[in-house]
Order: structure tokens, then sequence, then C-alpha cells
């Protein structure tokens, strides 16, 4: 029972989260696309390393840590996850500061991360019906 235990609380339940929080950002950067000619607005992204690592940890599993200066800050000096303003770009004369064509990429990214979070999640589920329907 120990290796369904470790197959679903860490390895499912993780990446459940992950596709939690990337749906967040999916949001997140939608509402960018949609107010790219509002004045005024500035884009948002979600900020959800440490909140990722929380779940994985909270799971049993490892926890992520900054190890060399070219890493991603997950270690906790991030907050959880939630909607930061986002200064990369150029503001343009009315105030706006989204990047279509950034936002568009970053879209392309944050989908295909769902997706393969879903696609291991499909994955595992297989191998548990692999080993019920061999254990017979």
């Amino acid at each position: 029972m120990r290796i369904l235990d470790t197959l679903f609380d860490r390895t499912v339940k993780g990446l459940s989260r992950t596709m939690d929080l990337t749906w967040q950002r999916n949001q997140a950067i939608s509402s960018n696309i949609a107010n790219a000619e509002t004045p005024q607005y500035r884009a948002v992204d979600v900020s959800f390393g440490n909140e990722l690592d929380r779940a994985f940890v909270e799971a049993g599993g490892p926890s992520a840590s900054r190890t060399n200066p070219r890493h991603l800050d997950v270690d906790g000096t991030a907050k959880a996850s939630k909607a930061v303003k986002d200064t990369s770009g150029a503001t343009k004369p009315d105030g706006n500061n989204v990047d279509i064509d950034l936002q568009m990429g970053r879209l392309a990214q944050n989908s295909g991360e769902y997706a393969n979070a879903a696609r291991l999640i499909k994955r595992q589920i297989g191998l548990l019906r692999t080993a019920i329907r061999e254990s017979r």
C-alpha cells in the first residue's frame, strides 16, 4: 500500500496543484491580453514558486532549494501564489505596459505546462491500472 500512497500523495497531488496554479496564471495572462488597449492598465502575473514547492513538501517530496544564483527563487523568499505587477517591457504613452506578443508567448508556454501536468497524471493513473490488472 506504500507504493500507492507515494504515487498519489506525492506525485498526483503535486501535479494537481501545478494544474491549479497554471490555471491561475492562465487567468492573469488572459486578463492582460483582454486589457492590451486599456489606458493605464499594468500587466499582472502569478507568482507561485513557493506555493508549488510547499505543495510537494506537504506531500512528502523533496523541497526545492536555490543552490545557484541562476536558479529560480522558490526557496521561501517568494510569497504564496498571488497576482503581482509585471513591470517588464516598455510602457506605452497611454501608461499600458502589455506587450501582446510577450503575453501570447507566455500563454502558449503556460498551456504547455498545464498539458504536461495533465499528461503526467494520466500516465500515473495508467500505471496504477496496469498494476491492478497484473495483480489478478
